[in-house]
């Protein structure tokens, strides 16, 4: 069944050219942290780093091209003695199949300019200076340091049979910090490359790009250091809104919220538990009045090519300075293509007498829009992180149009007709 992908991973194994000597050097710490929210989250852990911890290490913030970072970004990482690296410009030269936000991990690694490298989410807080790491035993004497996630594979999972490796129990990794000595660890890492840029099959059988580290670790019987402590949850609500990461003495080093990403415009949900929020919230502050949360000279990704050209049907959905991408109002009044589970359908209601614009998601209202006098509807999420949402109609021939009383385009011409604004270009959303 999986005859042609253990061909693909007995060549790569095979082809992989031994570790170029004198191409990297000395330790760094590398961060994917491409579009709006996760350049937010990035600014703060960073600033944790620079400023609380005292970190010195030089920093890469690594993301994919202009939709997803601009120059004001880059000059306000800058400040902080970080470096922005485009993997789109990069892969011009070291090619890669496909380079997502997961698949840019181990690419970043590859090609950052360190022989040695702690690797961060953007979402990950630390609260101890990680240089120690590189001089734990356990990394002096295998070259990789990963750490537990919560949960385990199940024996049935049909990656240990994809990857050829014998169940095993142990902790599945959580992949949001790694160290890795690349001269040690470079064939394990160009297979690692390997599953990732095959990512339309492999996360088909595992959660994201973490289990593609432990998969070809074993694969290669390449030993690793793991801390013996479990990660600890950190609950808000009876929902798990991140993990604490202990190092080899039980000490939490790490506060990975990837549950609550920190958000520029809207609600940042207090954690208890959460160490540093109160200096955090002071970077976001910060980061606030001297950025508004959007990407210039970016705007939302192409429409797909099969969209019909009906004027009205498609729209610029912007969470600001979250996410955008385009979303797709069906005539029946349900959300088509870019909707999720918090965008199911639309309708428009009546309040003081002026239209609003709902979209409703499983069981509750989104969001309630109003619309300007540019003819962009806008309003606020009622849930989660409340930030500020907006709504632009988009069409070929530059017309929009929402029916006052909810009726469908097809309806008699008794709505609101506005000139769409063409939107600038930016990244699309993750979630």
């Amino acid at each position: 069944m999986y005859a042609r992908f253990h061909r693909m991973q007995d060549e790569v194994i095979r082809a992989t050219l031994p570790y170029p000597e004198g191409r990297f050097e000395g330790r760094g710490i590398v961060v994917c942290a491409g579009g709006p929210r996760l350049f937010t989250c990035a600014w703060v852990g960073i600033n944790m780093l620079r400023r609380v911890l005292g970190c010195t290490l030089p920093i890469q913030v690594w993301y994919l091209g202009p939709e997803e970072m601009d120059a004001r970004m880059v000059a306000l990482l800058g400040t902080l003695d970080v470096e922005c690296v485009d993997a789109y410009e990069v892969r011009i030269g070291p090619p890669a199949r496909k380079l997502g936000g997961w698949e840019c991990k181990p690419y970043a690694i590859l090609h950052s300019p360190f022989q040695e490298v702690i690797l961060l989410d953007a979402d990950n807080v630390p609260i101890v200076e990680p240089t120690f790491l590189f001089e734990t035993e356990a990394y002096r004497e295998t070259g990789a340091v990963f750490w537990p996630d919560i949960g385990g594979l199940a024996p049935r999972s049909t990656i240990w049979a994809v990857c050829r490796v014998p169940y095993r129990q142990e902790p599945p990794f959580e992949s949001g910090q790694m160290v890795i000595d690349k001269a040690r660890s470079w064939k394990a890492l160009a297979l690692t490359m390997h599953l990732n840029e095959h990512s339309d099959f492999y996360y088909q059988h595992m959660n994201g790009d973490k289990e593609t580290f432990h998969m070809a670790w074993r694969m290669l019987d390449q030993p690793y250091g793991m801390p013996p402590y479990a990660p600890r949850p950190l609950p808000s609500l009876q929902v798990i809104h991140g993990l604490c990461q202990h190092d080899f003495q039980s000490r939490v080093v790490f506060q990975h919220r990837t549950g609550a990403k920190w958000i520029l415009r809207g609600v940042n949900c207090t954690i208890p538990g959460f160490e540093y929020h109160d200096e955090c919230m002071g970077f976001l502050g910060e980061l606030a009045y001297q950025w508004d949360g959007r990407i210039a000279g970016g705007g939302s990704r192409p429409l797909p090519s099969d969209t019909p050209t009906t004027a009205g049907r498609w729209f610029r959905y912007v969470r600001v300075s979250s996410d955008e991408r385009p979303l797709e109002l069906l005539p029946d009044h349900r959300v088509g293509r870019g909707g999720g589970r918090c965008e199911r359908r639309w309708r428009v209601v009546r309040e003081g007498g002026s239209p609003r614009l709902e979209i409703v998601g499983d069981g509750f209202v989104t969001c309630r829009l109003a619309r300007h006098g540019d003819g962009v509807w806008r309003g606020r999420w009622l849930h989660f992180e409340r930030m500020p949402v907006e709504l632009t109609a988009l069409s070929a021939d530059g017309d929009a149009w929402i029916g006052a009383g909810g009726e469908p385009p097809s309806a008699p011409s008794t709505g609101l007709i506005r000139k769409a604004i063409l939107p600038r270009r930016a990244t699309m959303g993750r979630r």
